[in-house]
């Protein structure tokens, strides 16, 4: 199949998915329909057969059956940005995993994320089993313990606390291709997606800086989640279900802007 395919009967010739294209892989022909463009390079965003209002255009590189209807209704902004002010850091969690169904549709929700050049790079471990997760965290906690500068982990460590993971029944793990210059950013907007995502579900999320350091510094760690060859992390969640709930929104410090 052609790259570009166009029902003639339904295009309009606006021109609307040649303005979209990021890599300008569609041209007008002489008749002023959207036609492949010679040396088009698709990176397969799906943006040309997204725009058209007339559903007039197909992309051989993606099944049309693949796409999913846009919401008629826009996201309300007031709850939309109550719930991004009133997340919190939750570092206490219910003895209780979450189902199973629900962290499948919050990895489902983060893969839609943007990436750099819609590489769609990210690809996430997800310890399902809670004794798994509190094994793990166990054992970055004794390899935290031991490294230089870290005393007051070690004390936590002695104290018997599981500083690693706070006692989340799940991690969530993003991994990037290992020579991706993308890899922090793209890894980071998926689980900000992830953490938005929780929050609605009213899960609560906390980012993991001390599980991504150490499964991405120590190789028999990593090996206990099975991250694989050509795969590096590059971002952890900690999620569960919320022990307490919060009734304020703690104040934050003017934002620095610079108008220009």
């Amino acid at each position: 199949m052609e790259l570009i395919n166009i029902d003639k009967e339904m295009c309009k010739r606006d021109g609307i998915c040649i303005q979209a294209c990021p890599l300008g892989c569609i041209k007008e022909d002489a008749e002023g329909y959207p036609v492949t463009a010679e040396g088009a390079e698709c990176i397969q965003c799906g943006q040309c057969v997204a725009i058209c209002p007339h559903g007039a255009l197909v992309n051989g590189l993606l099944p049309i059956e693949n796409f999913i209807p846009m919401p008629r209704e826009r996201a309300e902004y007031t709850a939309l940005s109550g719930l991004m002010k009133a997340r919190r850091s939750v570092r206490i969690f219910k003895d209780q995993p979450v189902d199973r169904d629900v962290l499948a549709e919050l990895v489902h929700t983060a893969h839609y994320a943007p990436t750099a050049k819609n590489t769609q790079q990210v690809s996430f471990i997800v310890t399902a089993d809670a004794e798994k997760t509190h094994a793990l965290g166990r054992a970055i906690g004794e390899w935290m313990a031991t490294l230089p500068g870290m005393e007051r982990y070690a004390r936590l460590h002695k104290l018997g606390l599981e500083f690693a993971l706070r006692g989340a029944p799940h991690l969530v793990v993003a991994l990037c291709d290992t020579g991706s210059d993308w890899a922090l950013t793209d890894a980071a907007i998926a689980l900000s997606y992830m953490e938005l995502a929780a929050a609605a579900h009213g899960l609560g999320v906390c980012w993991g800086g001390i599980p991504h350091r150490a499964l991405a510094a120590n190789a028999e760690l990593a090996s206990m989640i099975g991250v694989p060859e050509g795969r590096k992390v590059s971002g952890a969640l900690m999620l569960g279900i919320p022990k307490f709930r919060y009734s304020l929104v703690p104040p934050r410090t003017p934002a620095q802007t610079v108008w220009i």
